[in-house]
């Protein structure tokens, strides 16, 4: 699948794209971890393309130059990913996100009904656009610091999906209690949790219990996202 330029005001931002078989379908922005857009969110995207999903997955770390491509699984990893990710803020995360959006539902095989699906850091993303975006669905997975931002819940208009490990230590006990507490009382949104799991589990090549939570998590987003994208 190509790469392609999305404008951001006078700017171009790299973007991975993956496209379904079908001729006209509903658009996902992939929003991914604070490792970059990479070989595990390029599989990603290449899979809700094989569900029928015309899906972009932006670099949102384009602003810091041609950076090496980071792949979770290491110290290192995790400390350049946390680095990289500290040059970034929110607000200019966001700015890329809609610019995507907007690049996909002006795209010919668009429907013109877009969603958000993000992963840890990617997730909070997901969650901010359901606040204050105007896309028809989002998804987040493992979504973090989502709980520093409960107080946007009464923006939370768009219907919104979120995905939780039980032993993610990213997400503590205390911080799931208090998204389903605050969260799951609001119309369209929905919290699964997955017993035995920890953060990541829907990344390419999980095993074991990660796969299987994996795999029933994509699927519960891909009849979510069915029913707000076609």
């Amino acid at each position: 699948m190509p790469d392609i330029m999305i404008d951001v005001h006078d700017q171009q931002m790299p973007a991975y794209l993956a496209e379904p078989d079908s001729r006209r379908a509903g658009g996902v922005v992939l929003i991914h971890e604070i490792f970059g857009l990479n070989r595990s969110m390029r599989e990603t995207a290449d899979r809700f393309a094989k569900a029928g999903f015309l899906t972009v997955c932006p670099d949102l770390t384009w602003r810091q130059g041609n950076l090496p491509e980071l792949e979770p699984g290491t110290d290192q990893a995790l400390e350049e990913g946390r680095r990289r990710m500290a040059e970034l803020t929110d607000e200019q995360m966001l700015d890329d996100v809609r610019a995507a959006v907007l690049h996909l539902r002006e795209m010919g095989p668009c429907n013109e009904r877009v969603a958000t699906v993000g992963y840890c850091m990617g997730g909070r993303i997901a969650y901010l656009m359901a606040c204050r975006g105007d896309t028809q669905a989002n998804v987040a997975y493992y979504g973090t610091r989502i709980e520093k931002h409960l107080g946007e819940a009464v923006k939370l208009t768009r219907p919104f999906m979120m995905h939780l490990g039980a032993d993610d230590p990213f997400i503590p006990p205390e911080t799931r209690k208090r998204l389903v507490e605050r969260l799951c009382p609001v119309a369209g949104v929905a919290i699964h949790t997955y017993p035995g799991v920890g953060h990541g589990f829907a990344r390419p090549g999980a095993t074991g219990a990660a796969a299987e939570a994996g795999k029933l998590a994509d699927q519960r987003t891909f009849d979510f996202l069915g029913l707000y994208l076609r």
